[in-house]
Order: C-alpha cells, then structure tokens, then sequence
C-alpha cells in the first residue's frame, strides 16, 4: 500500500483541503478533505462498498443527469497510509474539478435541494481557483513536494548533459 511521503492543506479562501503525495509520486486528495472541504460535516467512514465509488452526496437523485462516465471513471478511491501510518482513503486530483463542475451544472440548472446549496458554493469557491491553476501543481506546492520535483528535474537534466 502506498505511504504518503508529503501532506499538505489547499487553500481556497477559508476552504481548507487536505492532500498528500504517495511515495509513488501520486498527488490524491483525501477523501476527509474532499467531503470537508465541499461542506460536508459527517466525516467519511472508509471505502464505499456499493454501485459505482462515488461519495453518496453525489449519488442523489437531482445529480444524476449531471454526472457523466468521465466522473465514474476517475472515482476510485485511492487506498494508502498517511506519514503517521494510518489507513486513508483520497481520489485522483482530477476528481475535484469535476465534483465541483456536477454541482455547478445543477446549480445553474436550478435543480438542487435547500441542503446543497451550501455545496454549490463552497465548488464553485474551489472551481474559480481551480482553472488558474492545475491540481497536481496546487497540491505539490501545498505539500511542499514542487522543491523535490525540482530538484529531479534538475537531476535529470544534468544527466543528459553528461
């Protein structure tokens, strides 16, 4: 199972999520992170078990016409240990500009319920951030791993001249 080897915070505006880079170079999202940072209080209980891997707040009846296959294709959860060693869970960093995107269409749309309202909002925060910058860079700067990254790329560079 992979080890997070880096953790971090993304910060849109009061908006904190937690993420993380796996000693596989993988950037993931925690799901803690994912599901507080779209407003949602209840933490996450592990792995979801039935139908596609999807968070059950985006499996609701007035979602549905707004999720398409490319969301299903990128939900699986990502099973790893936090630097402390415990078991987690995140998505790909791909899977939150899409979430974001699901509400904004049903926002703009008109079909979300009283309750998530207060989602859209917090998406659309974390959307308008989003398309200034790529995920995986937001999340290497906000777990210190772009020095790392760096440094490689200098690596390899000084390889080739060789």
């Amino acid at each position: 199972m992979p080890q997070a080897t880096h953790e971090g915070i993304l910060q849109f505006g009061t908006i904190e999520i937690e993420v993380a880079v796996l000693d596989n170079g993988q950037r993931v999202i925690t799901q803690t992170g994912f599901m507080v940072g779209l407003g949602r209080i209840r933490p996450p209980k592990g792995r979801y078990r039935s139908g596609p891997n999807l968070p059950a707040f985006l499996t609701v009846q007035s979602l549905r016409p707004f999720i398409g296959e490319d969301l299903f294709a990128i939900a699986d959860q990502i099973e790893f240990r936090t630097k402390q060693g415990v078991k987690a869970f995140g998505y790909a960093p791909n899977f939150l500009p899409k979430a974001c995107d699901v509400f904004a269409r049903a926002q703009h749309a008109g079909v979300l319920k009283a309750t998530q309202h207060g989602i859209a909002n917090r998406a659309q925060i974390i959307a308008k951030q989003l398309a200034r910058s790529c995920t995986m860079r937001l999340i290497d700067e906000a777990t210190s791993y772009q020095e790392i990254r760096e440094t490689q790329t200098r690596r390899k560079a000084h390889r080739r001249e060789e």
